[in-house]
């Protein structure tokens, strides 16, 4: 990363800056817990079949009108490039321009959603070094809320990648999944899947994995019933992320909920959760009714059930809860002892956030 002249600098500081809240709307001055909001966005399939450029990259608007309408910033990139390279030089320029704005002089909230949580990762553990050689403070990020993470990678991710490097697989079988996949697997370059050659199992888990002292809070859902392909998935997901990428497993094994003890229905029985996590990654909220895009939208899908509560990490996580007892012979219902955030039978998830970490 090289050092620009003062005039450059604040030029191209302020040409970003307005791309990058262009589309927000007026009301996007809330905060979570005093703290500015920058959204960083997902995949974006179309990415691939047509490539934009630098200046469509910052402009547009993703994520959902929720988050738009309380975030005072954009991260964004594109699915055509990879992290460790384009993306990153991305995300880095946008990164001057807040930081010469003092956007996150009183801290930033990152909301993250997919494969943001691995270009996160990557920005946050290299930001200081780069901003400092720059001539920029580094951003002062106090924590991450992260939806349907993607950064221990995905089994798509996977499957595509070794459909485009094996030339003896047919070409309707790479049509085929390459359809169900959204993706174009006929390319005969590797180049042409651009970032999702970095959410391979493998590929996420050698991207900037020391260990940082941002608390990552993870919100995962095991929805997305719908998917046709979701059983190639390895145990429990929400149609794109397998539960040991979003609760931030600490190996790629096929867990079927963010702990042992509870299950994604809020149940209170053992499970088949990770052997350990992330360093300062929290799996906080998980849900059986929310898919991979329905986490981030304020959408009521379901009951929402809680792992890790009662606790601070850069914010306060303090879930309102209940507890709820079904007899056995209420033969209709699932039977057991389930536990349940308040609101969730009526709130979105991501509705719960906001509103959680503003009290």
């Amino acid at each position: 990363m090289k050092t620009i002249n003062p005039i450059k600098k604040t030029l191209m500081a302020a040409t970003i800056s307005l791309a990058a809240t262009a589309g927000l709307s007026t009301t996007a001055h809330a905060q979570i817990a005093g703290h500015n909001v920058l959204l960083v966005h997902g995949f974006q399939f179309g990415d691939l079949s047509s490539k934009p450029s630098d200046t469509e990259v910052y402009n547009r608007d993703l994520i959902s009108d929720f988050w738009l309408e309380r975030a005072e910033g954009k991260l964004n990139w594109s699915s055509a490039e990879r992290v460790e390279g384009k993306i990153s030089e991305q995300i880095f320029e946008q990164a001057k321009a807040y930081s010469e704005q003092g956007t996150c002089d009183n801290g930033c909230v990152l909301v993250l959603h997919s494969t943001g949580d691995q270009v996160m990762r990557h920005f946050m553990a290299n930001q200081e070094s780069w901003m400092i050689n720059a001539g920029y403070e580094p951003l002062n990020i106090v924590a991450t809320i992260d939806f349907g993470g993607a950064g221990g990678g995905t089994d798509f991710a996977d499957l595509a990648v070794g459909i485009v490097a094996n030339s003896s697989v047919p070409q309707w079988t790479k049509d085929t999944i390459g359809w169900f996949l959204g993706l174009d697997l006929s390319a005969s370059d590797m180049s042409d899947l651009g970032v999702v050659q970095d959410l391979t199992y493998s590929g996420a888990r050698s991207i900037s994995m020391q260990p940082n002292d941002i608390p990552r809070l993870r919100f995962s859902g095991s929805g997305g019933n719908t998917n046709p392909l979701k059983l190639l998935l390895s145990g429990y997901s929400d149609g794109v992320i397998p539960a040991s990428s979003s609760c931030a497993a600490s190996s790629p094994a096929a867990i079927t909920s963010c702990s042992n003890n509870i299950g994604y229905s809020g149940e209170r029985e053992g499970r088949d959760g990770p052997d350990g996590l992330l360093y300062n990654h929290f799996p906080v909220l998980m849900s059986k009714h929310y898919d991979h895009g329905g986490l981030k939208n304020d959408n009521h899908r379901g009951t929402v059930t809680y792992v890790y509560n009662d606790f601070n990490a850069g914010l306060d996580v303090d879930f309102a809860t209940y507890t709820e007892k079904v007899p056995w012979w209420q033969f209709w219902r699932d039977t057991g002892t389930f536990q349940y955030v308040s609101g969730s039978n009526s709130k979105s998830m991501s509705a719960l956030v906001y509103d959680t970490f503003n009290n």
